[in-house]
């Protein structure tokens, strides 16, 4: 797996059985790389459109990722995405990095896209805790500001952000080729009490050309849905409070959507559940996070293996 340049300042140390190299290449992004049995992987550690211009182009097969949710949590990360004052900004940072990605998938490779959606409220600033989520932001949120965040948004609305940036996508060469419904079965409810408690979210299949790497095999072996997934959400998240997605969405994505031995990259990795399930079935792997306390997350996650 041969998909970096620009590399320098390079250091080796041992975690039990895998010899990992930390590299820095520059003042804002750190590598360190490794191998698990036959596979390698390398994790980047920094803002996820500069550390994508350090890979090649083509040179990952497939990319399987879950981007932050519109003003949903506070990471406390300078230039972190999510917290943009306007939809149309967060929806052009975050196109910013699909750009980068466009450019390092292969010309038949594939991108599987888990993003949720956004309740416009515009009533003023919260307050108090949410138990489910020590992450939540209780100050002025975008969402709670007048205005409309700039669309003209009634108050109550769904903000409807994985259709919004999927077609922005499509306006930049992507190809959507299938919505697919996550259904989060047995998910928690919300505390709301005048709508349905949402328990689905967006997987959306984009390709770069028309002809491309798909496997239908697995959905025909199972006799399962094909474009509805119905999958257990983990329970509550990790001890670093990342909403990680469930194993078994990326075992699905990878089993239909990469070819044995390919090279899966995920560039807002947070626990490393698409580099540590990608590992384990055989494939390379690359993620990159913003978060160093992430980053440490995931070497450990690979440390366990």
């Amino acid at each position: 797996m041969d998909c970096f340049h620009m590399e320098y300042k390079s250091s080796l140390f041992r975690r039990n059985t895998m010899i990992i190299e930390n590299i820095f290449l520059n003042h804002n992004i750190q590598k360190w790389n490794g191998t698990y049995k036959n596979n390698e992987w390398t994790l980047l550690c920094g803002d996820a459109a500069q550390s994508l211009q350090q890979l090649d182009d083509q040179s990952v097969h497939c990319i399987i990722t879950s981007p932050p949710y519109y003003s949903l949590r506070d990471y406390g990360e300078t230039g972190q995405i999510g917290l943009e004052e306007t939809v149309d900004e967060y929806i052009d940072v975050l196109c910013a990095v699909m750009d980068q990605l466009y450019r390092v998938l292969k010309k038949d490779g594939l991108l599987f896209l888990n993003l949720g959606d956004t309740y416009y409220s515009g009533k003023g600033a919260s307050h108090g805790k949410d138990e489910k989520s020590h992450k939540r932001r209780f100050g002025l949120r975008p969402v709670d500001k007048s205005g409309g965040l700039g669309i003209n948004l009634c108050r109550k609305s769904i903000i409807g952000i994985p259709w919004r940036v999927a077609i922005e996508m499509t306006k930049r060469n992507w190809i959507l080729r299938s919505p697919i419904i996550w259904h989060r079965e047995k998910a928690l409810p919300e505390s709301v009490k005048d709508r349905p408690h949402r328990s689905y979210e967006y997987i959306f299949m984009f390709a770069k050309d028309r002809k491309y790497y798909f496997n239908r095999q697995p959905f025909i072996d199972k006799q399962m849905d094909e474009d509805v997934w119905t999958i257990m959400p983990r329970p509550s998240g990790t001890k670093i409070n990342t909403a990680p997605y469930p194993d078994e969405l990326v075992s699905r994505c990878l089993a239909i959507g990469c070819p044995n031995g390919g090279t899966v990259l995920d560039p807002f990795v947070g626990s490393g559940t698409t580099m540590k399930v990608s590992l384990e079935n055989g494939y390379h792997a690359i993620g990159i996070d913003l978060s160093q306390k992430f980053c440490q997350y995931v070497l450990k996650v690979l440390e366990d293996l």
